[in-house]
């Protein structure tokens, strides 16, 4: 039996593909969007057209001023319905701005990922520079990395101060 292969995937990741494939969507709906504002755009003029030629064309009648009249409810539906659709880019670019959203979260998450694992997961070359821990330093694995909730507390928090120290840091220049 095969596992489905995102739930195989890191949450980054899995968040990053998710604003990955919502951009995409959003990018062709927001084509269809354009077609309809088009076609909408199109009602009208030729609403617009038809009534110009029937008032030069036709002499006054009631017929003439009930055709007239229903091209002008023809122009006001295409006037509603592209209102309407400038409402949907409006919404189309409130969801961009949460997916970019998603973006810098996925971002965040695997930096702190990668910065919690090499803390709490060394490599050969790292661990010589380790001080060793004071509790342990007679039964511990000359590779063995603490990976207890308190170390890792103290490695996700000594992140933030450094990332916060950086963030400082460029606003002062700024």
């Amino acid at each position: 039996m095969q596992d489905n292969p995102q739930q195989n995937q890191a949450i980054p990741d899995q968040l990053m593909q998710i604003a990955q494939e919502q951009e995409g969507g959003a990018e062709r709906v927001l084509g269809q969007i354009e077609v309809v504002q088009h076609s909408f755009e199109e009602i009208q003029n030729l609403a617009k057209e038809c009534q110009d030629i029937l008032r030069t064309l036709v002499p006054p009648s009631s017929e003439l001023e009930t055709l007239t009249a229903k091209l002008e409810e023809i122009g006001f539906h295409a006037d509603n319905g592209a209102y309407n659709i400038q409402g949907a880019f409006d919404l189309y670019q409130y969801q961009d701005v949460v997916r970019q959203k998603l973006e810098r979260v996925g971002r965040s998450l695997i930096e702190v990922s990668h910065y919690v694992l090499a803390r709490l997961q060394p490599t050969e070359e790292h661990l010589p520079k380790m001080a060793p821990s004071g509790r342990d330093i007679l039964h511990r694995e000359p590779q063995m990395a603490d990976v207890t909730k308190a170390d890792a507390d103290a490695v996700v928090a000594e992140f933030f101060a450094k990332a916060l120290k950086e963030k400082a840091a460029k606003k002062a220049e700024a």
